[in-house]
């Protein structure tokens, strides 16, 4: 947690109270400034420790539900890797890079489209831990589907059902981690989530390069590997406690601080974060919000605040699918081709390669997220991914026409391998994290449902017109992803404030504000917190 600026604390009168609900004198017992300023300067000077057994026990909660990144991973990978392989190829009678070839990857999106009016109230009502299991049972049957597919329509359904099933993963995973988190480190463990997106990578690129030497039926082998993260999520899940956010919007309150006090509190009840964390949440979190209500979707954009949310979060669902990475996902082995390499054998390694490489420089940028901000983070890998567009398309046009360059050929993968590793830097940590800390806890379900539905629909564009676009104009098709990241790098500068430092509920301070972006970027005080607790519901 950042360092709280007391310079900047007025001292108001001790005789002005506010209600501090969840402390160990009772709900709606008045307490002094003075006594709110104690209870947030001890949280602030308190030492927390990352290796103790609380904090391990933490952390293998956290790790089940990294799966759900895991599982989404796997099929950006896999899909990319069949893509290039001739017994998938000659069995459904593929090109790598066409308009069918498009649809095939588009119409997983179609799926998660489809699924996305029922993940919100699944989350809602049931609960995070019954939309992880939902999409978790999903995923298995759709797995089933494609890897014993005998023709295109049946691979198809298969691919629709998988994206049905990881809609409810990719919302409801992501708000678990980002409620469950520590917020001593909650930058760095929601970063990690998305970090095990390159896991998932991993195995299906190294399972497709595995599988090339089994024969005409080799496709199907990674196939039928994606059942494996799916499986681990629908066993564990039920051992997993309920986030305690959800817990407290449900009238829950002994059952939140329990599951805060195992996990951020060393398992004492009167931990001061502890007691913090429930004075937050029972004045910020509403018990008759619109999440009771399935179909109210009015909170997302009721007040100025709210819309300043949605703003950040609809954005970062499209920019996050639109400045590259679907292309280098789905794409690699045409980019690679592009490129100049040829060789079926020499595509897939290097493809798993990526794959390793964007994994580890995903992990490294969880834990920047916290040290330097979301913001540096954000704004200086994109500049990045920028200059390498603009260095692949004339070296991809230069190595198309001289195939004998090995040089111009190599500098290209290079800089496909140095797009990869800046976005995984900066925005395979972010792009879920940063949607689930701007959004408040009434609205999280419905507005990573929301930015789910953008992404989809981003991603559905992007995949399904990348195969003309590669298959007509080649490289040229670099320079759209110029443009267009310019645009993201000019609107995350002026309307995307910075999250670090504060915890979920203290994030209200800075979306309320005349200037989100300006108040975000000043140090917390202890005005914060008792703006904070003082604030109606």
């Amino acid at each position: 947690m950042a360092s709280i600026d007391k310079t900047a604390t007025h001292h108001e009168p001790q005789t002005e109270h506010i209600t501090l609900a969840g402390l160990e004198q009772g709900p709606d017992v008045p307490v002094t400034v003075a006594e709110a300023v104690q209870i947030a300067d001890t949280t602030e000077n308190i030492r927390y420790s990352p290796w103790t057994k609380s904090m391990f026990r933490h952390y293998l909660c956290l790790l089940v539900a990294y799966f759900g990144a895991c599982t989404n991973g796997y099929d950006g990978s896999v899909m990319g890797g069949l893509n290039a392989m001739t017994s998938y190829q000659e069995h459904f009678h593929m090109l790598s890079a066409s308009s069918s070839t498009g649809l095939i990857f588009a119409i997983y999106n179609f799926g998660t489209i489809a699924a996305l009016p029922f993940v919100g109230p699944t989350n809602d009502y049931l609960g995070r831990r019954a939309g992880i299991f939902t999409g978790a049972v999903i995923v298995i049957a759709g797995s089933c589907i494609v890897a014993q597919a005998a023709d295109l329509n049946m691979f198809m359904g298969g691919r629709f059902v998988l994206g049905f099933g990881v809609a409810f993963l990719n919302v409801s995973s992501p708000i678990y981690v980002g409620e469950m988190a520590h917020p001593a480190w909650r930058g760095t463990l929601m970063g990690i989530y998305n970090a095990f997106w390159g896991l998932g990578s991993i195995a299906a690129s190294w399972v497709v390069y595995a599988a090339q030497y089994r024969g005409k039926d080799g496709w199907r082998l990674p196939l039928y590997c994606q059942l494996i993260a799916a499986g681990i999520l629908f066993v564990c899940v039920w051992f997993l406690p309920e986030s305690p956010r959800w817990l407290m919007a449900h009238g829950r309150p002994q059952a939140a601080r329990e599951i805060l006090a195992r996990h951020h509190g060393e398992g004492d009840e009167n931990h001061p974060l502890v007691k913090l964390e429930m004075a937050e949440m029972e004045i910020q979190i509403s018990t008759e919000g619109s999440d009771k209500r399935w179909w109210d979707y009015r909170e997302l954009w009721r007040t100025r605040a709210a819309r300043r949310r949605l703003l950040c979060v609809l954005t970062m669902a499209f920019f996050a699918q639109w400045c590259g990475n679907s292309v280098t996902s789905y794409y690699m082995p045409v980019m690679l081709e592009n490129a100049g390499i040829t060789s079926e054998q020499k595509k897939l390694m290097l493809n798993a390669i990526y794959a390793v490489i964007t994994f580890i420089t995903a992990l490294i940028g969880a834990r920047l997220v916290d040290l330097v901000g979301r913001r540096v983070l954000l704004l200086s890998t994109l500049g990045f991914c920028i200059l390498c567009f603009g260095i692949i398309t004339p070296t991809s046009k230069y190595a198309d026409k001289n195939p004998n360059n090995s040089t111009t050929a190599n500098v290209s993968i290079a800089f496909i391998y140095l797009f990869g590793i800046s976005y995984s830097f900066g925005w395979t940590p972010l792009s879920p994290m940063y949607i689930v800390e701007v959004l408040d806890t009434n609205t999280r379900a419905k507005g990573k449902s929301l930015a789910q539905l953008a992404t989809a629909a981003a991603s559905a564009i992007i995949q399904y017109s990348s195969g003309p676009a590669f298959e007509n104009i080649k490289y040229y098709f670099y320079l759209v992803f110029i443009a267009w990241d310019i645009i993201e790098f000019t609107v995350i500068y002026f309307f995307w404030p910075e999250t670090r430092g504060r915890t979920l509920e203290e994030l209200q301070e800075v979306f309320e504000a005349k200037d989100p972006v300006k108040k975000s970027l000043e140090p917390k005080t202890i005005q914060t917190v008792i703006a904070t607790i003082n604030a109606e519901k």
